[in-house]
């Protein structure tokens, strides 16, 4: 309603001008029209210069929310969590870089008792900021941030805050090529910094550029602007920060607007003498011509203003003033709605960046409502997104038999915690959870975020783990009880011992030595292969030597069994590329478990054969073979056959997942062939030396 007045008042202004006009003279026509002309000219600059700081105030207000959104998101990354609980900073820091590279930020830091943990950024000072987001001095650089932070509270540890922050600096920069304005960022009346590198401000210029800004009555393109390397701006101000009294100058090139002003009021002083006695009958006419596109304007800036980008401006005149003001305006529109665009788009990307989380996320309401569901969690629970929202989380999440409701056993804010669960197709899971609170816990809509993980698996493998403790435990003890009882025995009575007793004493320490040694190699290699060190040697290797070792090895233990060891003998000299103790160490497994498998007085077939570029090696015994519905897990580690004979029970269950791990790791295969009669044949393969 006050633009209509104004437009309105500015029409019955110019029909009153041009009217003295007529009855004047034309320097007392020509003056007042000057005037309005310039009045209209400022008017559409501070009108354009509004706009400006309103996208910039949009611009600012999207970057302090992005920077609290990627806080709050780095401090819910459970990579963060878990280098926190291991105390490992060395980690955490290069963690920290990838952070900042791919959030494109200046400062992530993470920081308990107002100090960095990793102590290896020079922008560590913001650890000792009071607001929880906002802007900052650093003395050392002497560089501005804005910045935001967020809450991490781990179990019995002391509360870290996560910062993300830019560097004043750049947003600026990044603001002007934005908006093409001119920004002076403000500290206490002190020139601090200029978005232009190409314009520096003294403190004189500063203390100017404050009192055009800061005046209260309507703008003046010549008066008011300021003239900056040659170019006339008009300044205005934008406040960032009360408490550290930072402001933020925008400053808007009005070149082509006092070039244009003066063009028209050199023009019109001119041209009056001339047309005088037109005047009146044009001033009606004019004045029409004039209101008619500004008052379309003014609706359109209203809409601006409520938030409707999306319809272009479509007002046309002869003023060229109008149509720079139209296109200006269009142009703030698109770049409005480009911004505008650029948010969705960042917050469809922070939609994405949840959905493919492997952790399942999901929002409640005060009622225990879900509010929001990833992708990740619809996989965990096997129900659509659509089928989530809005139900209740006790009515998805069921009690296991003798628990409480789900809602009743959530932590607090920034805990853990495992809950059993029941889902609606009957299937019982356990579930890790943790907890942040979105808002204050008082306020009445209090919204909680809940990050999930399935760790079912990780807890029946946890179960295994100890079955295997076990295991290994008992397979330690029984070749150490022998040795010991054996090696009291020679120490008690070997005066008195026969050279036939000694013999066999030393044959069974012999034993338990080569037991001791198969499963601590196994477990060795084991340990490797899980933490991924596990690696080979390849070199040029004799297979006759790898045979004969292994058969140097494991002949005592099948002595013991009295099983026979059978070999074919190698007529032809073969050469493999293999790592030699680790593929003599895959011949004992197989053998050791041939004889595991073996009846009393049983043979054990050792072949080998030459196939195309590879050496097949075949380790065959008569036992009662392996049923087929345990194959898939024969080279499992921990598996071990449903069977009656003790002897076949014994062992860590690590010894064909070995041999597999390392066969494959020689480029070779391994596997199992059955045979009619009974028994199995254990195979694997070697590249051979030289063939190609």
């Amino acid at each position: 309603m006050n633009s209509r007045f104004r437009l309105r008042r500015l029409r019955s202004q110019l029909i009153l001008t041009l009217l003295a006009g007529f009855l004047g003279i034309g320097l007392a026509i020509g003056l007042p029209v000057i005037l309005l002309i310039n009045r209209q000219a400022s008017s559409q600059a501070q009108l354009l210069l509004e706009q400006s700081v309103i996208a910039s105030r949009a611009y600012i207000e999207s970057e302090e929310a992005d920077l609290q959104s990627l806080a709050l998101l780095i401090s819910q990354r459970p990579t963060l969590m878990g280098l926190l609980e291991s105390q490992d900073f060395s980690s955490l820091g290069a963690y920290l870089n990838t952070l900042r590279e791919g959030g494109n930020l200046d400062v992530v830091l993470v920081c308990a008792n107002g100090d960095d943990v990793t102590q290896a950024d020079s922008a560590a000072g913001l650890c000792r900021q009071e607001p929880s987001s906002g802007y900052a001095i650093l003395p050392s650089r002497y560089d501005f941030y804005m910045f935001a932070s967020a809450t991490l509270e781990l179990t019995e540890r002391t509360p870290y805050r996560i910062i993300a922050g830019k560097k004043t600096s750049s947003i600026l920069t990044d603001l002007q090529e934005e908006t093409g304005l001119r920004y002076f960022l403000v500290r206490q009346n002190q020139p601090v910094l200029s978005s232009d590198p190409a314009i520096a401000i003294s403190q004189a210029l500063t203390n100017e550029i404050l009192n055009k800004a800061r005046q209260e009555t309507g703008l003046s393109l010549t008066q008011d602007s300021l003239e900056l390397e040659g170019h006339r701006y008009l300044p205005a101000i934008l406040e960032l920060d009360p408490s550290l009294n930072l402001d933020l100058i925008n400053a808007l090139n009005v070149d082509n607007q006092i070039a244009i002003q003066r063009n028209l009021s050199d023009t019109l002083i001119g041209g009056l003498f001339f047309i005088i006695l037109l005047v009146s009958a044009l001033g009606i006419w004019q004045s029409e011509r004039i209101s008619r596109p500004i008052v379309s304007l003014a609706d359109s800036a209203a809409r601006f203003r409520q938030g409707d980008l999306q319809a272009p401006l479509s007002v046309q005149s002869n003023i060229s003033e109008i149509n720079q003001l139209t296109n200006t305006l269009e142009d703030a529109r698109v770049a409005l709605d480009h911004s505008m665009k650029q948010l969705q788009a960042e917050k469809a990307w922070i939609e994405h960046l949840l959905n493919s989380i492997v952790e399942g996320m999901i929002t409640l309401d005060s009622q225990n409502r879900i509010t929001f569901a990833s992708a990740a969690m619809s996989r965990i629970i096997g129900l659509e997104k659509d089928e989530l929202i809005g139900q209740k989380a006790d009515n998805v999440f069921l009690p296991t038999d003798g628990e409480v409701s789900f809602s009743a056993q959530l932590p607090d804010a920034g805990q853990q915690r495992r809950v059993s669960v029941r889902l609606k197709n009957g299937q019982d899971i356990l579930l890790s959870i943790s907890k942040a609170n979105l808002v204050p816990p008082e306020a009445d809509s209090a919204n909680r975020a809940l990050v999930i993980r399935d760790v079912t698996n990780e807890e029946y493998i946890h179960r295994l783990l100890g079955d295997f403790m076990a295991n290994v435990t008992h397979e330690f003890r029984t070749p150490l009880a022998a040795l010991e009882a054996s090696t009291e025995l020679l120490l008690d009575n070997l005066h008195s011992l026969s050279h036939a007793e000694i013999e066999e004493l030393l044959v069974s320490l012999n034993l338990g030595i080569i037991n001791l040694q198969t499963l601590i190699d196994n477990l060795i290699e084991a340990a490797s292969i899980e933490a991924g060190r596990f690696k080979v040697q390849l070199q040029d290797v004799p297979f006759e030597a790898i045979l004969n070792e292994a058969q140097e090895v494991i002949q005592p233990l099948a002595h013991k069994y009295g099983l026979q060891l059978v070999s074919e003998p190698v007529t032809e000299p073969v050469h493999v590329l293999a790592d030699h103790r680790r593929t003599v160490q895959v011949l004992v497994n197989l053998l050791s478990n041939a004889i595991k498998h073996s009846p009393e007085h049983g043979v054990i077939q050792i072949n080998h054969s030459v196939q195309n570029r590879t050496l097949r090696v075949e380790v065959t015994d008569e036992g009662g073979g392996v049923p087929l519905d345990m194959r898939k897990d024969l080279f499992r580690r921990f598996a071990h056959l449903e069977t009656t004979n003790e002897r076949a029970r014994q062992g860590a269950g690590l010894g064909l997942s070995v041999v597999k791990a390392i066969v494959e790791a020689q480029h070779g295969d391994v596997g199992i062939t059955d045979f009619p009669d009974g028994g199995n044949s254990f195979w694997f393969t070697l590249p051979i030396v030289g063939r190609t």
